[in-house]
Parts: C-alpha cells; sequence; structure tokens
C-alpha cells in the first residue's frame, strides 16, 4: 500500500497488541499507509489499536480517544458502550485497506463496523427477515433476557441497566450477549430491532 500525501492529515496510533507477528504486521501497514505510530510510551496516539488479549477488562479502553479492535465480532457492542470517540470493530483478518479506514474513521469519531454487523441494505431483504420475524416470533426469551431487552430498547448502558435491575454488569453483559445470539443479530440496535419486530418491547 502506497503511503497517503500528508495534507490528509493522518492520525497517529498506537498498537497495543500480543506480542508477535500480527502486532508487528498492524505497525508495518500503518506505517506504510503514511501512519505515524507511536511507540514512546509517554507521548499520546490519536487512536488506539487493540487485539483481543483487552476483552478481559474493556473498560481499561474508556480513557482511549479512539479505538481500533482486531478479532472478535463482540467488540462492535463493547466499544459502543466503553469508548467515548470514534471506534473500529474489525476481523482479525482485515485487509490493509480495511484497517486504515478503520484507523481513519476511528480517529474522526465514526463507528466503523463490518459489513455483516450492519444488517441488509437491500429493502427486498429487510422484507424477507420480516416475513422470518414473524415465523419465528416463539423466541425462547427467558424472562431476564426479555428485561434486558426491554433497558437496550431504553437505551440504557450495561451499567444503567444493572442498576436499574438490581443484577450486576457481567450478568447483563451475559444475557446481551444470548440476545444477540438467539435474536441472529451481532448489535445492541439489532437486538432492539428485531425484538420490536416480534413484539418482545414496544415503544
Amino acid at each position: 500500500m502506497s503511503a497517503l500525501p500528508s495534507a490528509f492529515g493522518l492520525p497517529s496510533a498506537r498498537v497495543v497488541m500480543r506480542p508477535g507477528i500480527g502486532a508487528a504486521g498492524v505497525s508495518a501497514l500503518l506505517a506504510s499507509a503514511g501512519v505515524r505510530v507511536v511507540t514512546d510510551p509517554e507521548e499520546e496516539a490519536d487512536v488506539l489499536v487493540v487485539d483481543d488479549s483487552w476483552l478481559a477488562e474493556p473498560q481499561a479502553l474508556a480513557g482511549a480517544a479512539a479505538v481500533v479492535a482486531l478479532g472478535s465480532p463482540v467488540w462492535a457492542a463493547l466499544l459502543a458502550e466503553w469508548v467515548p470517540g470514534g471506534f473500529a470493530a474489525l476481523s482479525a483478518q482485515a485487509t490493509a485497506a480495511e484497517l486504515l479506514a478503520g484507523v481513519l474513521g476511528a480517529a474522526a469519531g465514526l463507528a466503523v463496523l463490518p459489513p455483516a454487523a450492519l444488517g441488509p441494505l437491500d429493502p427486498a431483504d429487510d422484507e424477507d427477515d420480516l416475513g422470518d420475524l414473524t415465523a419465528g416470533a416463539d423466541v425462547g426469551l427467558t424472562p431476564r433476557e426479555r428485561d434486558v431487552l426491554e433497558q437496550l430498547a431504553a437505551g440504557l448502558s450495561n451499567k444503567r441497566a444493572a442498576r436499574e435491575l438490581g443484577v450486576s454488569e457481567s450478568t447483563v453483559k451475559f444475557h446481551v450477549q444470548a440476545l444477540y445470539a438467539k435474536l441472529g443479530v451481532q448489535s445492541r440496535a439489532g437486538a432492539v430491532a428485531r425484538g420490536i419486530a416480534l413484539g418482545l418491547v414496544s415503544v
């Protein structure tokens, strides 16, 4: 990949991934595209690039201005909650172009997600999905999963939902992931939309 002109004002990035070929490769790809890779621990970077090794403590990312996460699809929901600025949730097999787009989008305050997380773009696909939803209206949600879905529909964060329901935040996160699996979605917005279509929540 050829470097972009400096006039584009490319952001700087710090790569904080497990040591190895992956971290070195990501750093090399970004550098070849003209992104300045920050290695000095005292210097702040515009974008933090992480991998699944951060999944154990995603709250540690809360202070980052922008984050690009490579790996699990779970990142899309976690980053939306923990990162106040822009973020990108990409596959560990993301191409150089996708990686650069993620860094640029996150630095600009945008949410960059893989197409699979955005749902169908063709209106005909939407109609087919609605038909499937009607046929599958007997989705087996537990009472607690329904409670969590209602909190999502109200726009509450996991932390606020946990407070409202009197449970731990990790319990809410567990139920959110169960909802994603049962409803066949990959985002909070998708879960709410699917829940509304199924008549599981009202607005």
